[in-house]
């Protein structure tokens, strides 16, 4: 997009993993050091991790809602068979507000539900996802880019699980290896017409993360 206009949204800064407990609600881990250049540990080669992502439980459905009958149901009336993951994340929209969602990834699905009562947000059809993009650094920012729709930033301390879940999933399902994009500047579509991009950079204590409009 070389003709476009870019305006500063606003900015997140990542602090500390005490910091990022207390504002997203994360887990914290003091003694966790950074993982730097060591490509056996950053994930896919790519993005930084903290050494304790190693040694953390994968257990996928944090919620338990294999075992949920509604939720049972309610996946059933489109043809989803099993829960591949389920947990509480950060969704950030349109408006950069922070909101607090379920992230449910089915074997054909993914949806976005609501804390609590569990009412359906949005779901999309596993095989319309795009692509993943994630930052190199150690932020816990996801997107999911759905080309037929609109696009997806999260926050999640299971980012790295999550992934993998989507990835195998999406290769069960079609066949097709998902795209991962790793980058440190990229963007992610919020309706048919708008384009924001995000950025992250290295600072004391963190990493910090600004959010552009692009328009034409």
């Amino acid at each position: 997009m070389s003709s476009s206009r870019i305006k500063l949204m606003g900015s997140i800064t990542w602090m500390t993993e005490t910091e990022e407990s207390q504002t997203f609600h994360q887990e914290e881990d003091k003694s966790s050091p950074l993982v730097h250049g060591d490509d056996s540990t950053l994930f896919m080669g790519q993005k930084e991790r903290r050494r304790s992502s190693d040694t953390k439980s994968q257990l996928g459905d944090y919620l338990n809602l294999q075992t949920n009958s509604a939720i049972l149901k309610l996946i059933a009336k489109t043809g989803d068979s099993k829960v591949l993951f389920s947990d509480e994340v950060v969704k950030v929209n349109k408006r950069l507000k922070m909101q607090n969602r379920v992230l449910l990834i089915t074997d054909t699905a993914i949806y976005n539900l609501n804390v609590g009562n569990f009412k359906v947000k949005r779901r999309i059809a596993l095989q319309n996802l795009g692509s993943v993009s994630l930052s190199q650094l150690t932020d816990n920012f996801f997107a999911m880019c759905i080309p037929s729709e609109y696009d997806y930033l999260m926050v999640s301390n299971k980012k790295i699980e999550i992934v993998q879940v989507l990835m195998d999933a999406f290769k069960t399902l079609t066949g097709n290896a998902l795209i991962v994009n790793f980058s440190n500047s990229f963007e992610y579509r919020i309706d048919e017409k708008s384009v924001r991009e995000i950025r992250f950079t290295n600072v004391d204590g963190g990493v910090s993360t600004q959010v552009f409009a692009k328009k034409d």
